[in-house]
């Protein structure tokens, strides 16, 4: 196993908050940052084992409870590969547990979901971009921005409703 970079220890901090069950320090950072996160369960594609993972949401349509996420690390993220195996997960959000499904939401809708996490986050957008590297940098129109970010991977997290 290889040994952990910085860039892995940042993408990880928020996951090992939460095995830890310090909240509080998640909160805050939430609080500071202004970008939520969330807890996703996944279902190992080989192992069969639960996973999870603590990820950005990127996008948001309250109404109908979807979170939108842009995997760090693209289709090579193992959460990634573990929903595309099985879409069906638990999503944590807050003190909440539910049912849930991801889809690929890659293209337009991703693009639209992501040029407007960037523009409402320019600081943190900035980092992230850096970061993940899916586009050389956020201050260009949002036409050429919004082209550029069609090939970005985006899945949405959504809830399932009891047919009770």
């Amino acid at each position: 196993m290889r040994p952990m970079s910085p860039r892995d220890l940042i993408f990880r901090l928020p996951l090992h908050l939460e095995r830890l069950g310090l909240r509080l320090p998640q909160r805050l950072i939430t609080w500071l940052l202004g970008v939520e996160w969330i807890v996703l369960e996944t279902t190992g594609r080989r192992s069969g084992r639960v996973h999870t993972v603590v990820l950005d949401v990127v996008g948001r349509d309250v109404q109908r409870g979807i979170y939108y996420m842009q995997p760090a690390e693209g289709r090579r993220s193992q959460w990634v590969r573990n929903v595309l195996a099985d879409p069906h997960v638990t999503l944590r959000v807050g003190t909440k547990k539910l049912p849930a499904r991801v889809r690929d939401a890659s293209g337009a809708e991703g693009a639209e979901v992501v040029l407007r996490f960037l523009r409402a986050h320019p600081i943190y957008g900035r980092v992230i971009a850096r970061a993940v590297g899916y586009v050389d940098r956020v201050g260009r129109p949002d036409d050429e921005l919004r082209r550029d970010l069609i090939a970005t991977p985006v899945f949405a997290i959504e809830p399932l409703r009891s047919t009770s």
